[in-house]
């Protein structure tokens, strides 16, 4: 397989490392969590912005950076730094000075970026009075570019549309490629797909245009895209609850943590017991009739608390990498150290085999750690 698809494959993974370790917050920051959340216009805040809501708007000025995690992200206003996020729909309408790493179903850009732009998700409208002043990444299904890149442009998707200036080389994997006549390609362009790439008349490229038909079966008829955004999803789902629970209930978390910590033994210990013996007693309780909708109750919730085990654990591994370079007892620190957390827990359960070893032990220290520190 060409390298190029590689490439643009290995931005979805690059968006949460970039997420973790090219931004780790600093002590001095705001935290909000509602369900709707709102900077209004006029309103300035000088810090860095760790926001989590089903709606985000940001009508006014963020002199930091904006971490948001939640369901639609509006930024009307001015972001000077950073913008990283994990949402559903992000809209972006006024200004970003810095980079946008975003995983999410929806992206809109419409206004303007100062850096790069590294997307990974299902659709990518990049408007007509739009601007890029970095590089674009992507890895999505449906990408269409209407507006300027100033730098280069990797990626990978379905179908890919280009309408306007890229100031570098365009390096993509697709199935389907459109350039449109308005098109002006600087650089070199290169593709990787089945089909042969729809170049309309007038479109120009400065330097070559290169079509390499892949040696394997397409990634996308493969599956293997579809398994990476499946991951990612799962990964932005555990990070949106774990943040909610960390912003509201910031001691009960650190115990648990703290927990895992202190306790290694006793957590380990208690899990197993929770892990195996929850769905025994929840069977036996099945046996009678009247006990049929508590079994079933407890067999749900017990499902849940598998699925929430691996918060606390990802939480102690982010904590104990950020405690060697700053405190972890704010609330911004510690949604900064989940991220990580979350994000190591995810890289190794795709190691063969030990994956599922490592995914094991996630679980029974959640789940042992939980019940230990309720016990305190």
């Amino acid at each position: 397989m060409s390298k190029h698809i590689f490439r643009g494959l290995a931005v979805l993974f690059l968006v949460v490392l970039a997420t973790v370790l090219l931004a780790v917050p600093v002590s001095a920051a705001e935290v909000r969590g509602l369900e709707s959340v709102t900077i209004a216009s006029g309103e300035v805040i000088d810090d860095d912005l760790y926001v989590a809501g089903s709606t985000i708007t940001i009508d006014g000025t963020v002199n930091g950076d904006l971490w948001a995690v939640g369901g639609t992200v509006n930024i009307n206003g001015i972001v000077n730094g950073d913008v990283v996020a994990a949402v559903s729909t992000l809209n972006i309408d006024g200004e970003v000075g810095q980079a946008v790493r975003v995983v999410g179903a929806t992206i809109n850009i419409n206004g303007s970026i100062g850096d790069d732009l590294m997307v990974g998700g299902g659709n990518l409208t990049i408007g007509s009075a739009a601007s890029i002043g970095g590089d674009l990444l992507f890895a999505a299904s449906k990408v269409r570019i209407d507006g300027v890149i100033y730098g280069y442009i990797r990626g990978a998707g379905d179908e890919v549309s280009l309408a306007d200036g890229v100031g570098g080389d365009v390096q993509i994997g697709v199935d389907e490629l459109t350039v449109t006549s308005s098109a002006f390609i600087e650089g070199d362009l290169t593709y990787t797909s089945e089909n042969e790439a729809v170049i309309q008349s007038g479109a120009q490229v400065g330097g070559t245009i290169t079509h390499n038909i892949p040696k394997l079966e397409w990634p996308f008829r493969a599956g293997i895209i579809p398994t990476i955004l499946g991951r990612l999803l799962s990964f932005l789902m555990i990070l949106a609850i774990g943040v909610v629970i960390v912003l509201v209930a910031p001691r009960r978390m650190a115990l648990m943590a703290d927990t895992i910590r202190n306790k290694p033994w006793w957590s380990l210990g208690w899990g197993a017991i929770v892990l195996f013996a929850t769905p025994v007693a929840a069977i036996v309780v099945c046996i009678t009739i009247v006990g049929i909708p508590l079994g079933l109750i407890g067999l749900a919730l017990y499902g849940i608390a598998i699925y929430l085990s691996q918060i606390p654990v990802a939480l102690f591994i982010g904590r104990w990498i950020i405690g060697y370079f700053a405190k972890t007892d704010s609330r911004a620190i510690m949604v900064g150290a989940l991220a990580l957390g979350l994000a190591i827990l995810c890289l190794l359960r795709l190691i063969p085999y030990a994956g599922f070893v490592i995914g094991l032990a996630a679980v029974l220290f959640g789940l042992g750690a939980a019940l230990v520190s309720l016990r305190k």
